[in-house]
């Protein structure tokens, strides 16, 4: 896979993602695709939401935890013949009201062109934006 091919993966996973239609989200996710959120109860591994029924779970749950979020300076590149790292910047407001920027960083593993597993890593911070 080449950065080209890795951004066109990316594009077509956020835009069915972002339109919330579930079966726009299975023609771009595997059957048995895994979401490791930056934070959660799972332990070390952040929120684990796995299938389609977890993705639609997972934005769900991102509704309720966000009153807005926003991702600025998306830069995808490929690494190997699987896996993609997607780095960007994070705006947000937390429904209990504490606003942020957040540096991020995703490693995403593509199988058959969809993504199968998407690990996602936020730089922590206390103060507000």
């Amino acid at each position: 896979m080449d950065d080209r091919t890795a951004a066109e993966v990316m594009q077509r996973f956020g835009k069915a993602f972002f339109s919330r239609d579930a079966a726009e989200i299975a023609r771009v996710i595997t059957e048995d695709a895994e979401w490791h959120f930056a934070m959660g109860e799972d332990g070390a591994d952040g929120r684990v939401r796995k299938g389609l029924a977890g993705f639609m779970q997972g934005i769900a749950d991102n509704d309720a935890l966000f009153e807005s979020l926003r991702f600025e300076k998306v830069v995808c590149r490929s690494f190997g013949t699987d896996q993609i790292v997607m780095t960007y910047l994070v705006r947000g407001q937390l429904r209990a009201g504490a606003a942020f920027a957040l540096r991020g960083i995703e490693l995403i593993t593509v199988r058959d062109g969809r993504v199968q597993w998407k690990d996602v890593f936020w730089k922590q911070a206390r103060s507000t934006v």
